[in-house]
């Protein structure tokens, strides 16, 4: 259950000032559209005298996701395609970030805090379509669903650092932390900012649970659980692009299970996160928030697990007691030592492979690099970090193990070459045991590696299957099996949604409701399979008349429960709706 501040505790933060809320421009827009008389024209020429903020509506309205084909150069039209209540939402968000960009909170990471928080922005867009939700609304709460854990940091700077720094040390909950000190945590003062707001509940609750949306006790379905679980996802996905590699891969179990839970396999997965990424960095330009680089989905997916990862289980998993035959490249190797290295490499039972310092050699090596490479720091050209950082970076390499041989004078080097991608240095003379040591070390990795690559395939595969069947059963869950319309239950949720919006923002709702007069005569003249002929021509023409952002539901019942509802609302239209059709089917 969603949880406020107290009145009176809120009352008392919002009097210090310290509260994180819009600022100027952005201000006057939300004030103006609180009136019921508000006019058009006096929206466009508030937003007009901010350069910055009319500018982001036009960048805002012309998104590649929204799927125009004709871009909008007239801001009148910008924000008659976004609709009043989503340009105030859309201002509301980017004015908090535009006046909170640093604070005095010392452990507070500001810079990360909006990258992220952008990231989940903009990856709430990529799911609005399994959130049954448009992506302009959804992008404001993506964008401020952190926002408590700012005003905590903006109120109470040094405690909050010093909690952040306790949660850190010893991996903790911030949340009872936060009630323990404050007496609310960061969701209640979040809901209490975007209750204030003005924001729809549907997209409170969402952020309030998102964090943990299994505890929410969200009807399964519904349209709220769905939300929350999309929200839920999207902050995920911002994570995976704010942290380093060797994170990266740790977090992937759970996203992919998360992914999953949406019907979203991994082809789609793949093509949404790599949008996202192209988005969020485009967004980052014009808002001036970091962002960094993040691989192709695909290729995450195919990395090698960490190195200190497989180091740290290597010791632990030595299941062969012999090694197999590795393949082995030594490039580099002055020529008085190369004879007897390789006598020895033999000698373990393995194939050694001389690579000389051509650039066709050198290239063949870097194309297609062995299990193994063997190499020396005193290697002229190229260098032998050059060398180390540029195989790192092809896809063959990675999956290599790197020996970089060094004499004692250079022993100095062995960090700089590390750095540069080698998995392992070691000091002439070489004797066969230390060889047959550091060998056994790389084949038992590799394996580990391999097997590790094979298990993900598995994840993969099995999440994939997953996905499939949820989307399936979500579908059946809210469609009518027979016109292929939303069902009664979809039906319902979004009509309650909807009407809660328009409630709390004082918008009209268009709804219109069908009957099929004397349906049953068609039954019994001409039998239930013609009857069911009619229903289904009926929901085409039904879909084929309305437009993308209606929703076209099927079932009687609704219409029994809420037909007094949409009498009230039709007389109440005052100007653009926010349209519902209903298809009452009425074969009784």
């Amino acid at each position: 259950m969603m949880r406020f501040v107290d009145p009176e505790r809120y009352a008392t933060l919002r009097a210090t000032g310290k509260l994180p809320s819009p600022k100027g421009v952005a201000l006057s827009i939300i004030r103006l559209l609180h009136r019921d008389d508000y006019r058009m024209a006096d929206l466009v020429q508030l937003v007009q005298s901010d350069p910055a903020i009319a500018g982001r509506i036009l960048y805002f309205s012309n998104a590649a996701a929204f799927g125009r084909s004709r871009p909008i150069v007239s801001l009148q039209r910008a924000i008659v395609a976004l609709g009043t209540f989503r340009v105030r939402d859309l201002v509301l968000g980017l004015s908090v970030m535009h006046s909170h960009r640093s604070g005095t909170c010392p452990a507070f990471n500001y810079e990360e805090f909006w990258g992220h928080s952008l990231a989940t922005g903009i990856a709430c867009q990529k799911l609005a379509q399994y959130a049954q939700i448009t992506s302009e609304e959804i992008f404001t709460v993506g964008l401020l669903a952190r926002v408590g854990e700012l005003a905590l940091a903006s109120i109470f700077p040094d405690d909050y650092s010093n909690l952040l720094l306790t949660a850190r040390d010893h991996r903790l909950d911030i949340a009872p932390m936060e009630q323990n000190l404050f007496g609310m945590d960061h969701h209640e003062l979040g809901a209490s900012l975007l209750n204030e707001w003005g924001l729809p509940e549907v997209l409170m609750q969402a952020a309030f649970h998102h964090e943990a949306p299994d505890a929410a006790g969200f009807a399964d379905g519904s349209r709220v659980q769905t939300l929350t679980q999309s929200l839920s996802f999207a902050s995920s996905l911002a994570r995976l692009c704010m942290v380093d590699d060797e994170s990266r891969w740790g977090l992937l179990p759970a996203l992919l299970a998360r992914a999953a839970r949406l019907g979203i396999g991994g082809d789609a997965l793949n093509e949404l996160v790599d949008s996202m990424v192209e988005h969020w960095h485009e967004w980052g330009t014009q808002l001036q928030v970091r962002t960094q680089d993040v691989p192709h989905f695909a290729d995450i997916l195919a990395a090698s697990p960490p190195l200190r990862h497989m180091a740290a289980t290597a010791d632990t998993e030595n299941k062969r007691a012999h090694p197999p035959r590795l393949n082995v490249q030594i490039i580099g190797i002055p020529c008085a030592e190369l004879a007897l290295l390789m006598q020895q490499i033999q000698d373990l039972g393995h194939l050694p492979v001389l690579i000389d310092n051509s650039a066709e050699d050198m290239a063949k090596a870097l194309h297609r690099p062995a299990q193994i490479v063997i190499t020396d720091l005193s290697m002229p050209f190229p260098k032998v970090t050059d060398f180390c950082r540029t195989l790192r970076q092809t896809p063959s390499g990675r999956e290599s193990y790197i020996l970089a041989l060094a004499s004692p004078e250079s022993e100095s080097r062995i960090l700089e070459v590390i750095d540069a991608g080698a998995d392992d240095v070691l000091l002439k003379p070489l004797n066969v045991q230390t060889l047959r040591v550091h060998f056994n070390t790389a084949a038992r990795m590799l394996a580990l590696r391999e097997e590790l690559y094979r298990e993900r395939l598995d994840i993969m595969r099995s999440t994939d299957g997953f996905a499939v069947a949820q989307k399936r059963l979500l579908q059946d869950a809210l469609t009518d099996a027979l016109t292929q319309l939303p069902n009664r239950r979809n039906g319902l949720d979004f009509l309650a949604s909807e009407w809660a919006f328009a409630r709390s923002n004082n918008a009209p709702l268009a709804c219109l409701m069908l009957d099929i007069d004397h349906f049953k005569k068609i039954n019994d003249g001409y039998g239930h399979a013609a009857g069911d002929a009619v229903l289904r021509q009926l929901a085409k023409l039904l879909l084929n008349s309305s437009r993308s952002e209606d929703l076209v539901v099927t079932g009687c019942l609704i219409a029994r429960k809420f037909g007094g509802v949409f009498q009230a609302l039709v007389h109440k239209q005052k100007g653009p709706c926010r349209p519902l059709v209903i298809g009452s089917e009425n074969n009784s």
